[in-house]
Parts: structure tokens; sequence; C-alpha cells
């Protein structure tokens, strides 16, 4: 009867907070600050070491967003919400800008600040219905991006705004197979919404087609994509505890593909050559468009050894098949405007992180762990819309009980990035009207992560 008790209690109390959940949709989050376009970063409790041990431990609802077989951790529920305020410092340096034509385009060649600074919040939820079984609910922004230059700049052509939003709903539930084995299935339901633009060359298509008045890099129109989807995948999770000190945990994320569908909308220059070659072609006028986006899907193996009473070594891997992520093709429905490339062509990634989680006191626990994030991009493709490079984080946090039911978690992580180059060429398919554009980019990153956990 005390069971059926708590457990009816706890529905009440796991039910409110999905509640809360589902009006808590992390619409801020527009940064990537993992490699790629990939955000690792959901809670506190993983960040604070640098996601070592993410996929194996269950003291914490947030590593449901890790590994779906953590929710077997729960006695009865728990709820977590989670805000990482992301603040990062970007700039670069180009010592080429050229149309395709050999014209300089003008325009700052040291953007600074284009990578805005962003705040993530996330969710996590798990109730125990029984002996053998558990539900967890994670919300969360697995993917997001966000990059703004100046309309003026130097690589125009290349990009101006590039954003990408994704919400990440991830229900799942977990079977206690024995005393120490769990396994644990869920689905990923996920809503992406996205924008692109940079400038176009009107100048320089007119002078290759003969346009009187046409003058390479000085008559600028703009395009600009937004599009939105939704697409749903599967999780699956495993966690072993061969003991009561040794855990390790094993997790799958499936690839997810969603075609991103919405309005192409062009601005012609002010000279009017875009509205001449517009009449001849047919081409540069308001239309709808789609594209593809392959986001990857993502695996990872944890381990968390405790040591004494006191002390927990933490270890991770993680691998990320970002070689789906080929290129960005949008089709227009004007069957007169061609698509647009941007070739990516990117490789599978790895992450390796090491940590520890210290119980200073019954009211106090510090984490700290080291990661290198593994970028997917290569020389030869990145360009200013991704300017991504591995990164190396350092991260710690402390924890302090406030009362026997609500706890807060503070963080702190830093992540370096080393400067990479870009080189892009007119005669790469894609960039024929876009000139060249050649370069390094160099940024950096601080991150504050604040929790409340309940019980």
């Amino acid at each position: 009867m005390f069971l059926q008790i708590r457990v009816a209690g706890s529905r009440r109390a796991f039910f409110a907070w999905a509640t809360v959940a589902a009006l808590s949709v992390p619409v801020w989050v527009n940064n990537a600050f993992a490699a790629g376009f990939a955000l690792r970063e959901y809670g506190f409790d993983a960040a604070s070491s640098s996601f070592a041990g993410a996929s194996a431990q269950t003291d914490s609802s947030a590593f449901l967003a890790y590994n779906p077989a953590t929710s077997s951790g729960v006695s009865a529920w728990d709820a977590q919400f989670t805000l990482n305020a992301i603040y990062p410092t970007s700039d670069a340096n180009f010592s080429l800008s050229t149309t395709s034509i050999g014209v300089n385009t003008g325009g700052s060649t040291t953007p600074s600040d284009f990578i805005k600074d962003a705040y993530e919040p996330g969710l996590s939820l798990r109730l125990r219905l029984d002996d053998q079984w558990t539900v967890g609910v994670a919300v969360g922004a697995p993917w997001g991006l966000s990059t703004r230059y100046n309309q003026g700049w130097a690589g125009r052509y290349y990009a101006i705004e590039s954003k990408l939003v994704t919400v990440n709903l991830a229900p799942s539930m977990a079977y206690q197979v024995s005393p120490n084995f769990v396994l644990s299935a869920g689905a990923q339901i996920q809503y992406a919404k996205g924008t692109l633009s940079n400038a176009i060359d009107f100048g320089t298509i007119g002078v290759v087609n003969g346009v009187i008045g046409a003058s390479s890099g000085t008559q600028d129109g703009f395009v600009e994509f937004n599009a939105q989807d939704w697409a749903f995948g599967y999780q699956l999770g495993a966690l072993w505890q061969p003991s009561s000190t040794f855990s390790v945990g094993a997790a799958y994320k499936s690839k997810l593909v969603h075609d991103l569908t919405g309005d192409i909308d062009f601005t012609l220059d002010t000279a009017g050559i875009g509205a001449t070659l517009s009449a001849v072609t047919g081409a540069f006028v308001n239309t709808k468009g789609r594209t593809d986006l392959n986001l990857p899907a993502v695996a990872s193996l944890g381990f968390a050894w405790q040591i004494s009473s006191d002390v927990t070594l933490l270890a991770e891997t993680g691998f990320t098949q970002w070689s789906d992520f080929r290129e960005l093709r949008v089709k227009s429905a004007n069957p007169l405007q061609p698509d647009t490339i941007q070739s990516y062509d990117w490789e599978d990634a790895w992450l390796g992180a090491v940590g520890v989680r210290y119980q200073a006191s019954p009211d106090w626990v510090l984490r700290t762990g080291i990661a290198f994030d593994e970028s997917p991009t290569r020389d030869s493709t990145r360009d200013p819309r991704i300017p991504d490079a591995s990164r190396t984080w350092l991260a710690f946090g402390l924890e302090h009980q406030l009362t026997e039911r609500t706890s807060l978690q503070v963080g702190y992580a830093r992540l370096i990035f080393p400067a990479e180059p870009i080189n892009l060429n007119s005669t790469t398919p894609g960039n024929e009207v876009r000139g060249n554009l050649a370069g390094r980019t160099d940024a950096d990153a601080d991150m504050i992560s604040f929790q409340l956990t309940f019980k």
C-alpha cells in the first residue's frame, strides 16, 4: 500500500513537471558549442565534468539526455531545470576576398563577434513505476547554430546569417532486466527551424552575361531562406553495474532527417542589374524552397568508478556520424531558379573525456573534468557559416543540498578553440558566383551553468 500511495503521488508530481516541460521549450538556443553544430551541454552534472561519465551515472535526471537507461537510478521521482549561459568571443582575418572574376569585394576583412551569446535551457524528469520499470523525459536542444556578419563584410557572398534552432522531446522507458543490468528505449520528437542568408553579386553575374552598366562587387542583392520541419527518431540505452562501485553505460541516438520547407525571399540591387537578370531568366523571384538536413547518429560509452566513499572517477567516449552531413542544397519551387549548393563533406568525429566527482560533505559535491571534442570539418570546405574547430573543454562545478528535496548546482566551463583556416574558391561547384575567400578564424567561449533539482 505504501508503494502504491508513493507512486500515485509521484505520478501527480511527474505530470505536473511534464506540463512545465511542454511550456518550457528551449527557444533561446541558437549557438553550437560542441563540435560541428551539436550541443552536448544539456545539464550541469555532465557539463561540469566535461561530459565524463555522462552515460554511466544515475544520480541525476539530467543524464537522461545522454543515456535513457539512467532513469533507473530514481527512487520515486525527480526533476531538474538547467540554464546554460554561453559567452563566446570570435574574430577572423581574411587575406583574400575577391569576386569570381578577381575584383576585390570590398568590406571588412576582420569581422568579430559573429558568434553571439546564447542562453540554453533544458528540463528532465524521471519517475519510478515499480521495482522494474522507470520512465523519463528529457527536453533540450541537441543541435544549434547562429552566426551573423555585417551585410557589407568581405565574405558576404558566402554568409550573412546562419541560424538553426532545434527542440527535442525524448521520452523513454527503462526495464531492470536483472539487479545489475538495465535496458531502455525511447523516441526522439524534434522540431527544427533554420535561416540562411547571404548577398548575391548581381554585378559580377551582370558582367559575365554582358548586362550594360554592371560592375563586379558593387551591385549586391540579398537572399534569405527561412524553413522549418518536424522529424522523428529513436534512442536506445543500457546500463551495467557489476558492482556497487562500478558502472558502464552505453547509448545510441538515431539519425534524424529534416525536410526543411519554407520561403526564399530575394532583395534585388538598386542599380537594376538584378531586375534585368530576373526579367530575362525568370530567376531571383520570391518562391518556396526546401532542403534536407541530415542530423547524425550519436553513440556514447561511459564509465564511473567509485574508488572511495568520497571520490568517483569518470570517463566517456562519444562518436558522432557527421559523415552523413555532405552538403546544404536549397531547392527552389521555381524551376528557373538553380539550386543553391554549399559543400561540407564532413568526417565522423570523436569525443574523449575524463573527470572526477568528489563528495566533499553530505551537502556539497564537486565535479571537474577535461574533454577533447573533435571537429568534423575539413580545411577544404570550412566556411563562414560554420567556422568550426576542434575544442578542449575545461570545467568544474559545485552542488549544494538546500533542503532534503532540493539542491542547487552552479558550474563553469572554458572552451578553447585553435585558429583554423578558411580557403574557398570560385572553382568549387556551388561557389561560382560567391568568389574567393581565404583567411583564418578564431574563437573561445565561457559557459556558466545553473541548475535546480527537485525530488
